[in-house]
């Protein structure tokens, strides 16, 4: 099944032919379809650029560790007690600031490769399969993939589904498309008879919570994710969940 969606609101047209025409007129600037074979670097671009969006505020909450600030002060009474200059100190924890983004750029990197390797290897392989209760869908708008999502069965959690990657560009944020690609997989969810759909996200990403509350998911779960640099900071990973209804539209 192809779905199709565009972003017209659905109205009851009350009133003369004017008024239908003026509906009529309403500009669909994208819609929501299946993946095609030709998405691949488009997917993977959309996927890459919005993971790394998310850097300066994994950093910034780095910082507010208090072992790290800890640290920081330490390495500054060390470097004005050797040097004996405030200024050649402010410099060498200027240098040592820069080496903690560049070593959170860098774990980041790691996580972009290891989505890229995992579902996103072979998209068709992971996701499009006759028979299997799953799907990949991308936003187009003017020919081009501004967003996607897709779902699929839950490893974690036998039983349910999962949905996962959940991205819009930047510029197209803030128009409800997110809300529309994430409905287009909870009506594909409810068509297949899926009756629990679970997500994860991170700490950082208070904007897509806000999405999944209005939407209908309830946090279930919050644990730190399970790698030596996450645990160091406390990086928190939220588990969501939301029942789906056979009338879901």
């Amino acid at each position: 099944m192809n779905y199709m969606i565009s972003s017209c609101l659905l109205v009851i047209v009350k009133g003369n032919g004017s008024q239908l025409k003026k509906e009529k007129s309403v500009v669909m600037w994208y819609q929501i379809r299946e993946y095609r074979d030709s998405d691949y670097s488009a997917v993977r671009e959309v996927y890459s650029t919005g993971f790394r969006e998310h850097v300066g505020a994994v950093y910034v909450h780095t910082l507010r560790q208090h072992w790290v600030q800890a640290v920081l002060l330490g390495l500054y009474l060390l470097f004005i007690l050797f040097s004996a200059s405030l200024l050649a100190s402010l410099l060498c924890l200027g240098g040592v600031l820069l080496a903690g983004r560049l070593a959170v750029q860098y774990f980041f990197e790691q996580g972009v490769r290891l989505g890229l390797r995992e579902d996103l290897q072979d998209i068709q392989a992971s996701y499009m399969q006759p028979g299997q209760v799953s799907c990949f869908w991308v936003a187009e708008s003017k020919g081009s993939v501004v967003g996607t999502v897709a779902l699929l069965p839950c490893l974690e959690e036998p039983g349910a589904w999962e949905l996962k990657r959940i991205s819009v560009k930047k510029e197209f944020r803030g128009k409800g498309l997110a809300k529309a690609l994430c409905w287009t997989a909870l009506t594909f969810a409810a068509s297949h008879e899926v009756h629990r759909v679970v997500l994860f996200t991170s700490l950082v990403q208070s904007d897509a919570h806000k999405l999944y509350h209005k939407m209908g998911f309830h946090r279930e779960e919050e644990f730190v994710w399970p790698s030596l640099p996450a645990r160091l900071v406390n990086f928190l990973v939220f588990k969501y969940a939301r029942k789906v209804m056979c009338d879901e539209d």
